[in-house]
């Protein structure tokens, strides 16, 4: 007899265990694919900081925040790994010496406090952000990129 309530049991709980199976939906291959965050990157006198220092390869939005007091630019560009980018005699980045296929976009003239959108497709590889701002003020000439403000990611 108590044998005869073991099975009793046993099969019991098997009823319910697969009852909660059969009624629960399965989500194996229904998932939402995952919205893309945008990458914020944060501008200031004289640093350039990337959200994220990696992304996934394909469409990415770029989000240039200028939370400085000064105007600034952020331009994407891809380097192979440990390149430099080529620079004027007064220390800016030589834009025109660059391959257009590396030129990702850029969010120009940003004034403090403002922020600017970029949406770009990026192969697997490394990129540079930077600013590329040359400007005076109070008798000083300011060049952003020779001061630093540039970072490094990589897109893969």
């Amino acid at each position: 007899m108590l044998r005869c309530l073991r099975r009793g049991a046993v099969f019991g709980a098997l009823v319910i265990a697969v009852g909660f199976l059969v009624s629960t939906p399965l989500s194996v291959g229904t998932a939402a694919p995952k919205a893309r965050k945008p990458i914020i990157v944060k501008m200031s006198e004289f640093t350039m900081k990337p959200s994220l220092p990696f992304v996934a390869a394909g469409k990415v939005t770029f989000t240039a925040k200028n939370v400085g007091t000064m105007k600034h630019e952020m331009v994407v560009v891809r380097v192979q790994p440990g390149a430099q980018l080529p620079t004027k005699a007064d220390g800016s980045v030589d834009e025109a010496a660059i391959p257009k296929t590396d030129k990702r976009g850029e969010v120009e003239h940003v004034k403090p406090k403002r922020s600017g959108k970029l949406t770009t497709k990026l192969a697997p590889g490394d990129y540079v952000l930077f600013c590329n701002i040359v400007n005076k003020r109070a008798g000083t000439t300011y060049v952003h990129y020779a001061r630093g403000m540039h970072s490094t990611f990589t897109a893969g």
